[in-house]
Protein backbone atom coordinates (compact mmCIF):
# COMPACT_ATOMS: atom_id res chain seq x y z
CA UNK A 1 0.00 0.00 0.00
CA UNK A 2 1.13 3.43 -0.57
CA UNK A 3 1.24 5.84 2.53
CA UNK A 4 1.97 9.59 2.02
CA UNK A 5 2.33 11.15 6.08
CA UNK A 6 2.70 14.80 6.00
CA UNK A 7 4.28 16.96 8.98
CA UNK A 8 5.59 19.96 9.66
CA UNK A 9 9.04 18.52 10.88
CA UNK A 10 10.96 15.35 11.55
CA UNK A 11 12.11 17.05 14.91
CA UNK A 12 11.22 17.20 18.49
CA UNK A 13 8.21 15.19 20.30
CA UNK A 14 5.50 15.33 17.43
CA UNK A 15 8.24 14.75 15.09
CA UNK A 16 9.48 11.95 16.29
CA UNK A 17 6.17 10.35 16.76
CA UNK A 18 5.40 10.85 12.97
CA UNK A 19 9.19 9.06 12.07
CA UNK A 20 7.96 5.88 14.37
CA UNK A 21 4.84 5.31 12.46
CA UNK A 22 6.67 5.97 9.17
CA UNK A 23 8.92 3.37 9.69
CA UNK A 24 6.53 1.49 11.21
CA UNK A 25 4.43 0.93 8.06
CA UNK A 26 7.72 0.66 5.79
CA UNK A 27 8.87 -2.38 8.26
CA UNK A 28 5.39 -3.76 8.02
CA UNK A 29 5.74 -4.03 4.24
CA UNK A 30 3.91 -0.60 2.84
CA UNK A 31 5.68 2.03 0.31
CA UNK A 32 5.48 4.85 2.90
CA UNK A 33 7.23 8.37 2.74
CA UNK A 34 7.21 11.05 5.13
CA UNK A 35 7.10 14.85 3.39
CA UNK A 36 8.26 17.58 5.80
CA UNK A 37 8.67 21.32 6.25
CA UNK A 38 12.51 20.82 7.40
CA UNK A 39 14.60 17.35 7.24
CA UNK A 40 16.72 16.86 9.58
CA UNK A 41 16.72 13.10 9.12
CA UNK A 42 19.35 11.61 6.20
CA UNK A 43 16.32 8.92 5.93
CA UNK A 44 15.45 8.78 2.02
CA UNK A 45 12.10 7.86 2.96
CA UNK A 46 11.67 11.47 4.21
CA UNK A 47 11.42 14.59 1.69
CA UNK A 48 11.82 17.98 2.99
CA UNK A 49 11.24 21.27 1.00
CA UNK A 50 14.18 22.36 3.02
CA UNK A 51 16.64 20.24 4.28
CA UNK A 52 19.46 20.67 6.98
CA UNK A 53 22.36 18.60 7.92
CA UNK A 54 21.57 16.84 11.61
CA UNK A 55 23.98 17.80 14.12
CA UNK A 56 23.65 19.13 18.09
CA UNK A 57 24.76 23.03 16.72
CA UNK A 58 22.62 23.70 13.09
CA UNK A 59 19.34 21.94 15.28
CA UNK A 60 19.71 23.93 17.79
CA UNK A 61 19.91 26.86 15.37
CA UNK A 62 17.26 25.71 13.76
CA UNK A 63 15.08 24.84 16.98
CA UNK A 64 15.91 29.01 18.02
CA UNK A 65 15.41 30.56 14.50
CA UNK A 66 11.67 28.80 14.41
CA UNK A 67 10.56 29.60 17.95
CA UNK A 68 11.55 33.64 17.56
CA UNK A 69 9.56 33.40 14.12
CA UNK A 70 7.03 31.79 15.62
CA UNK A 71 6.71 34.58 18.09
CA UNK A 72 7.38 37.49 15.58
CA UNK A 73 5.28 36.14 13.62
CA UNK A 74 2.41 35.26 16.30
CA UNK A 75 3.07 39.09 17.73
CA UNK A 76 2.31 40.34 14.02
CA UNK A 77 -0.46 38.53 13.27
CA UNK A 78 -2.65 37.95 16.45
CA UNK A 79 -1.04 40.34 19.46
CA UNK A 80 -0.53 39.00 22.04
CA UNK A 81 -1.81 35.27 23.71
CA UNK A 82 -1.38 33.46 26.59
CA UNK A 83 1.41 30.85 25.85
CA UNK A 84 0.13 27.95 27.46
CA UNK A 85 -2.46 27.52 24.91
CA UNK A 86 -0.14 27.52 22.41
CA UNK A 87 -1.71 29.43 19.77
CA UNK A 88 0.01 28.59 16.58
CA UNK A 89 -1.75 28.38 13.57
CA UNK A 90 -2.44 31.70 12.74
CA UNK A 91 -4.54 31.91 9.80
CA UNK A 92 -6.82 28.95 8.27
CA UNK A 93 -7.03 31.07 5.40
CA UNK A 94 -3.55 30.83 4.28
CA UNK A 95 -1.18 27.43 3.45
CA UNK A 96 2.07 27.52 2.43
CA UNK A 97 2.38 24.40 0.25
CA UNK A 98 0.10 23.35 -2.30
CA UNK A 99 -1.36 19.83 -2.51
CA UNK A 100 0.30 19.42 -5.73
CA UNK A 101 4.02 20.65 -4.72
CA UNK A 102 3.16 18.01 -2.31
CA UNK A 103 2.20 15.63 -4.68
CA UNK A 104 5.46 15.92 -6.75
CA UNK A 105 7.19 14.82 -4.05
CA UNK A 106 6.52 11.66 -4.44
CA UNK A 107 7.17 8.85 -6.89
CA UNK A 108 3.60 7.48 -6.31
CA UNK A 109 -0.46 8.25 -5.95
CA UNK A 110 -1.07 7.94 -1.88
CA UNK A 111 -3.58 5.03 -1.24
CA UNK A 112 -3.82 6.63 2.32
CA UNK A 113 -2.77 9.73 3.94
CA UNK A 114 -2.12 10.65 7.20
CA UNK A 115 -2.27 14.43 8.50
CA UNK A 116 -0.32 15.22 11.42
CA UNK A 117 1.30 18.24 13.03
CA UNK A 118 1.25 20.74 10.22
CA UNK A 119 0.97 23.94 11.54
CA UNK A 120 2.56 26.22 9.55
CA UNK A 121 2.55 24.07 6.35
CA UNK A 122 -0.65 23.21 5.07
CA UNK A 123 -4.01 24.03 6.28
CA UNK A 124 -7.39 22.65 6.00
CA UNK A 125 -8.46 23.81 2.26
CA UNK A 126 -5.33 22.24 0.96
CA UNK A 127 -5.87 18.70 3.05
CA UNK A 128 -8.93 18.66 1.31
CA UNK A 129 -7.91 19.93 -1.88
CA UNK A 130 -4.83 16.65 -1.22
CA UNK A 131 -8.01 14.40 -0.76
CA UNK A 132 -9.79 14.87 -3.86
CA UNK A 133 -6.54 14.69 -6.31
CA UNK A 134 -5.47 11.48 -4.97
CA UNK A 135 -8.90 10.23 -3.92
CA UNK A 136 -7.06 8.16 -1.04
CA UNK A 137 -8.26 6.76 2.55
CA UNK A 138 -7.65 10.44 4.93
CA UNK A 139 -6.54 10.21 8.32
CA UNK A 140 -5.87 13.10 10.90
CA UNK A 141 -3.69 11.93 13.48
CA UNK A 142 -3.83 14.56 16.73
CA UNK A 143 -1.03 14.59 18.05
CA UNK A 144 -2.19 18.01 20.10
CA UNK A 145 -5.47 19.51 19.97
CA UNK A 146 -4.96 21.49 17.14
CA UNK A 147 -7.19 19.73 14.29
CA UNK A 148 -10.03 20.28 16.65
CA UNK A 149 -9.75 24.07 17.31
CA UNK A 150 -9.66 27.63 16.07
CA UNK A 151 -5.42 27.86 16.59
CA UNK A 152 -4.78 26.56 19.96
CA UNK A 153 -2.84 23.14 20.47
CA UNK A 154 -3.68 22.90 23.94
CA UNK A 155 -7.02 24.02 25.12
CA UNK A 156 -6.85 23.00 28.78
CA UNK A 157 -10.31 23.54 30.43
CA UNK A 158 -11.74 25.15 27.33
CA UNK A 159 -14.51 23.81 25.46
CA UNK A 160 -15.26 26.63 22.68
CA UNK A 161 -13.96 23.59 20.11
CA UNK A 162 -17.69 22.32 20.99
CA UNK A 163 -19.06 25.32 19.34
CA UNK A 164 -17.42 27.92 17.40
CA UNK A 165 -13.88 28.65 19.37
CA UNK A 166 -15.35 32.70 20.11
CA UNK A 167 -13.84 34.31 23.03
CA UNK A 168 -10.80 32.23 22.51
CA UNK A 169 -8.93 32.65 26.13
CA UNK A 170 -5.58 32.24 24.45
CA UNK A 171 -5.57 35.50 22.27
CA UNK A 172 -5.11 38.43 24.79
CA UNK A 173 -5.84 41.41 22.39
CA UNK A 174 -9.46 42.30 22.43
CA UNK A 175 -9.18 43.35 18.36
CA UNK A 176 -7.70 39.95 17.49
CA UNK A 177 -10.34 37.64 19.49
CA UNK A 178 -12.18 36.80 15.78
CA UNK A 179 -9.81 35.13 14.91
CA UNK A 180 -9.70 31.87 16.50
CA UNK A 181 -13.12 31.96 15.23
CA UNK A 182 -12.64 32.47 11.67
CA UNK A 183 -10.00 30.29 11.79
CA UNK A 184 -12.76 27.01 12.92
CA UNK A 185 -15.56 28.25 10.40
CA UNK A 186 -13.07 27.80 7.62
CA UNK A 187 -11.70 24.31 9.10
CA UNK A 188 -16.04 23.61 9.33
CA UNK A 189 -16.03 24.70 5.75
CA UNK A 190 -12.94 22.68 4.49
CA UNK A 191 -12.77 19.42 6.45
CA UNK A 192 -13.27 16.65 4.23
CA UNK A 193 -16.48 14.32 4.69
CA UNK A 194 -14.19 11.36 4.06
CA UNK A 195 -11.93 12.47 6.92
CA UNK A 196 -10.82 9.90 9.81
CA UNK A 197 -9.72 11.17 13.00
CA UNK A 198 -7.22 9.71 15.13
CA UNK A 199 -6.15 10.34 18.96
CA UNK A 200 -3.45 9.38 20.68
CA UNK A 201 -5.97 8.54 24.17
CA UNK A 202 -8.88 8.46 25.21
CA UNK A 203 -9.28 11.40 26.26
CA UNK A 204 -8.84 13.18 23.41
CA UNK A 205 -11.50 11.25 21.44
CA UNK A 206 -13.91 12.19 23.67
CA UNK A 207 -12.47 16.20 23.20
CA UNK A 208 -12.40 15.08 19.00
CA UNK A 209 -16.53 13.57 18.96
CA UNK A 210 -17.44 16.75 21.26
CA UNK A 211 -15.88 18.93 18.07
CA UNK A 212 -18.69 21.00 16.67
CA UNK A 213 -17.38 20.27 12.61
CA UNK A 214 -16.93 16.44 13.82
CA UNK A 215 -20.61 16.23 14.98
CA UNK A 216 -21.68 12.33 14.10
CA UNK A 217 -17.95 11.05 13.81
CA UNK A 218 -16.31 8.73 15.89
CA UNK A 219 -12.61 8.99 16.56
CA UNK A 220 -10.21 5.96 17.06
CA UNK A 221 -7.04 5.65 19.53
CA UNK A 222 -3.71 4.50 18.13
CA UNK A 223 -1.36 5.32 20.68
CA UNK A 224 2.43 6.77 20.12
CA UNK A 225 4.16 3.73 18.91
CA UNK A 226 7.33 2.65 20.72
CA UNK A 227 9.42 0.43 19.54
CA UNK A 228 9.15 -3.05 22.39
CA UNK A 229 12.45 -4.17 20.84
CA UNK A 230 14.57 -0.74 21.83
CA UNK A 231 11.99 -0.31 25.36
CA UNK A 232 12.45 -3.22 27.74
CA UNK A 233 13.02 -4.58 31.12
CA UNK A 234 16.60 -4.64 31.89
CA UNK A 235 18.44 -5.35 35.38
CA UNK A 236 18.60 -2.27 37.52
CA UNK A 237 21.90 -2.43 38.74
CA UNK A 238 23.82 -2.26 35.28
CA UNK A 239 21.42 0.42 34.57
CA UNK A 240 22.31 2.40 37.41
CA UNK A 241 25.84 1.50 36.72
CA UNK A 242 25.32 2.87 33.38
CA UNK A 243 24.24 6.21 34.29
CA UNK A 244 26.67 6.86 37.28
CA UNK A 245 23.51 6.52 39.74
CA UNK A 246 23.57 5.23 43.50
CA UNK A 247 22.21 1.48 43.74
CA UNK A 248 21.23 1.87 47.03
CA UNK A 249 18.41 4.32 46.98
CA UNK A 250 14.71 4.57 45.68
CA UNK A 251 14.91 6.03 42.46
CA UNK A 252 12.51 8.87 41.54
CA UNK A 253 12.71 9.73 37.78
CA UNK A 254 11.53 12.69 36.15
CA UNK A 255 12.28 13.49 32.22
CA UNK A 256 10.84 16.84 30.30
CA UNK A 257 12.78 18.12 27.36
CA UNK A 258 11.86 21.47 29.01
CA UNK A 259 10.72 22.53 33.13
CA UNK A 260 9.27 25.84 32.26
CA UNK A 261 6.19 24.57 29.96
CA UNK A 262 3.51 25.08 32.43
CA UNK A 263 1.45 21.78 31.43
CA UNK A 264 4.79 19.30 32.01
CA UNK A 265 3.62 19.92 35.72
CA UNK A 266 6.78 20.50 36.92
CA UNK A 267 5.47 22.93 39.71
CA UNK A 268 3.12 20.25 40.93
CA UNK A 269 6.11 18.01 40.87
CA UNK A 270 7.69 19.31 43.28
CA UNK A 271 4.91 20.31 45.94
CA UNK A 272 4.44 16.65 45.57
CA UNK A 273 7.88 16.20 46.89
CA UNK A 274 7.50 18.65 49.79
CA UNK A 275 4.25 16.60 50.85
CA UNK A 276 6.37 13.14 49.86
CA UNK A 277 9.16 14.51 52.31
CA UNK A 278 7.11 15.52 55.20
CA UNK A 279 5.69 11.81 55.03
CA UNK A 280 8.56 9.87 55.33
CA UNK A 281 10.48 11.90 57.61
CA UNK A 282 6.95 11.54 59.90
CA UNK A 283 7.16 7.49 58.86
CA UNK A 284 10.94 8.09 60.70
CA UNK A 285 12.62 7.21 57.47
CA UNK A 286 15.71 8.66 55.88
CA UNK A 287 15.22 10.89 53.01
CA UNK A 288 19.08 10.04 52.28
CA UNK A 289 17.63 6.45 50.75
CA UNK A 290 15.58 7.98 48.14
CA UNK A 291 16.83 9.98 44.72
CA UNK A 292 15.56 12.27 42.11
CA UNK A 293 16.94 11.75 39.22
CA UNK A 294 15.84 14.45 36.46
CA UNK A 295 16.41 14.16 32.45
CA UNK A 296 16.22 17.17 30.16
CA UNK A 297 17.36 20.13 28.49
CA UNK A 298 17.07 21.97 31.88
CA UNK A 299 18.92 21.83 35.21
CA UNK A 300 16.34 21.77 37.77
CA UNK A 301 15.16 23.97 40.46
CA UNK A 302 14.33 21.94 43.27
CA UNK A 303 14.87 23.19 46.66
CA UNK A 304 13.76 19.89 48.80
CA UNK A 305 16.01 18.00 51.00
CA UNK A 306 15.70 14.38 48.82
CA UNK A 307 19.18 14.55 46.84
CA UNK A 308 18.83 15.24 43.32
CA UNK A 309 20.87 13.99 40.25
CA UNK A 310 20.79 15.57 36.65
CA UNK A 311 21.63 13.67 33.77
CA UNK A 312 20.51 16.18 30.91
CA UNK A 313 19.23 15.72 27.89
CA UNK A 314 19.19 11.61 27.55
CA UNK A 315 19.37 9.55 24.07
CA UNK A 316 17.51 6.91 23.62
CA UNK A 317 19.69 4.43 24.89
CA UNK A 318 20.14 6.34 27.55
CA UNK A 319 16.48 6.74 28.44
CA UNK A 320 15.79 2.83 28.13
CA UNK A 321 18.95 2.27 31.11
CA UNK A 322 16.93 5.39 32.90
CA UNK A 323 13.95 3.80 33.17
CA UNK A 324 15.10 0.65 34.40
CA UNK A 325 17.54 2.40 36.99
CA UNK A 326 14.41 3.63 38.41
CA UNK A 327 11.83 2.60 41.20
CA UNK A 328 9.09 4.34 39.37
CA UNK A 329 8.42 6.93 36.72
CA UNK A 330 6.41 10.00 37.84
CA UNK A 331 4.78 11.83 35.15
CA UNK A 332 3.03 15.06 35.95
CA UNK A 333 2.11 16.25 32.77
CA UNK A 334 -1.09 18.61 32.83
CA UNK A 335 -1.88 18.78 29.16
CA UNK A 336 -0.75 16.73 26.26
CA UNK A 337 -2.33 14.11 23.76
CA UNK A 338 0.58 11.47 24.93
CA UNK A 339 2.84 11.52 26.49
CA UNK A 340 4.69 9.01 24.42
CA UNK A 341 7.34 8.79 27.20
CA UNK A 342 4.69 7.41 29.22
CA UNK A 343 4.72 4.50 27.12
CA UNK A 344 8.27 4.18 27.01
CA UNK A 345 8.29 3.64 30.66
CA UNK A 346 5.05 0.82 30.14
CA UNK A 347 7.59 -1.31 28.08
CA UNK A 348 10.57 -1.11 30.10
CA UNK A 349 8.02 -2.03 32.93
CA UNK A 350 8.66 0.99 35.03
CA UNK A 351 5.72 2.03 37.34
CA UNK A 352 4.39 5.16 36.51
CA UNK A 353 2.58 7.91 38.63
CA UNK A 354 1.02 10.17 36.53
CA UNK A 355 -2.04 12.76 36.23
CA UNK A 356 -5.26 11.58 34.54
CA UNK A 357 -4.23 13.44 31.63
CA UNK A 358 -3.42 11.84 28.05
CA UNK A 359 -2.26 8.30 27.41
CA UNK A 360 -1.80 7.61 31.33
CA UNK A 361 -6.16 7.10 31.35
CA UNK A 362 -5.42 4.65 29.49
CA UNK A 363 -2.19 2.97 30.23
CA UNK A 364 -2.36 3.54 34.01
CA UNK A 365 -4.93 1.24 36.63
CA UNK A 366 -4.11 1.89 40.30
CA UNK A 367 -2.47 -0.93 42.18
CA UNK A 368 -1.59 -2.94 38.63
CA UNK A 369 0.89 -0.55 36.60
CA UNK A 370 1.51 2.61 38.68
CA UNK A 371 -0.91 5.26 40.15
CA UNK A 372 -3.68 7.18 38.56
CA UNK A 373 -3.78 10.35 40.02
CA UNK A 374 -6.71 13.13 39.86
CA UNK A 375 -5.95 16.14 37.75
CA UNK A 376 -3.36 18.51 39.46
CA UNK A 377 -3.59 16.72 42.30
CA UNK A 378 -0.24 17.16 43.90
CA UNK A 379 -0.87 15.55 47.35
CA UNK A 380 -2.16 12.04 45.38
CA UNK A 381 0.90 12.81 43.43
CA UNK A 382 2.94 12.37 46.30
CA UNK A 383 0.66 9.39 47.90
CA UNK A 384 0.81 7.33 44.29
CA UNK A 385 5.16 7.80 44.90
CA UNK A 386 4.77 7.06 48.48
CA UNK A 387 2.58 3.98 47.58
CA UNK A 388 4.96 2.24 44.95
CA UNK A 389 8.17 3.33 46.96
CA UNK A 390 6.77 1.20 49.83
CA UNK A 391 5.71 -2.46 47.85
CA UNK A 392 7.19 -5.64 48.75
CA UNK A 393 9.30 -7.42 46.47
CA UNK A 394 6.33 -9.71 45.04
CA UNK A 395 3.90 -6.73 44.43
CA UNK A 396 6.64 -4.37 42.96
CA UNK A 397 7.52 -6.93 40.28
CA UNK A 398 3.88 -7.90 39.42
CA UNK A 399 3.50 -4.47 39.37
CA UNK A 400 6.68 -4.43 36.83
CA UNK A 401 5.26 -7.16 34.47
CA UNK A 402 1.56 -5.52 34.16
CA UNK A 403 3.50 -2.45 33.14
CA UNK A 404 4.87 -4.12 29.91
CA UNK A 405 1.99 -6.31 29.35
CA UNK A 406 -0.08 -2.96 28.84
CA UNK A 407 3.09 -1.65 26.74
CA UNK A 408 2.85 -4.33 24.64
CA UNK A 409 -1.04 -4.25 24.46
CA UNK A 410 -1.02 -0.34 23.72
CA UNK A 411 2.11 1.29 22.63
CA UNK A 412 4.14 -0.88 21.01
CA UNK A 413 5.00 -1.45 17.29
CA UNK A 414 3.25 -4.51 17.10
CA UNK A 415 0.41 -3.27 18.52
CA UNK A 416 -0.23 0.39 16.90
CA UNK A 417 0.78 -1.43 13.56
CA UNK A 418 -1.97 -4.16 13.92
CA UNK A 419 -4.22 -1.42 14.42
CA UNK A 420 -3.57 0.86 11.69
CA UNK A 421 -3.98 -2.37 9.36
CA UNK A 422 -7.32 -2.56 11.01
CA UNK A 423 -8.46 0.75 10.28
CA UNK A 424 -7.07 0.79 6.48
CA UNK A 425 -9.12 -2.26 5.99
CA UNK A 426 -12.46 -1.45 7.53
CA UNK A 427 -13.05 2.47 8.14
CA UNK A 428 -16.55 3.52 7.05
CA UNK A 429 -16.81 7.10 6.30
CA UNK A 430 -20.32 7.18 5.26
Amino acid sequence: MNILHIASTDLRGAGSYVVALNALLSANGHHSKLVVVFKTSKKPDIIGFITFVKNKFLQSLLDRAILCFHRLQTFVKIGKTNPDYYFYNLDERKSNFSAESILKKLDFTPDVIFVHWVSNFINTATIHKLQQLTHARLFWVMVDNAPITGGCHYPWTCKGYETDCSNCPALLTPSKKQIAARNFALKKVHIPSQLQILTLSSPDKMRAEKCSFYAGRKAEVIFHPVNENIFYPQPKFPSQQALSISSDKKIIFFAATTIREKRKGYTELQEALKIFEQEILRKGEDLQDYLLVIAGKQPPVYQGHIPVTYLGYLSEQAMVQAFNAATLFVCPTLEDSGPGILGQAMLCGTPTVAFATGAAVDMIETGRSGYLVNWGESGELSAGINFITHLDAEQYANMERACREIGLKTCSFKAVGDRIEVLNTTTNFE
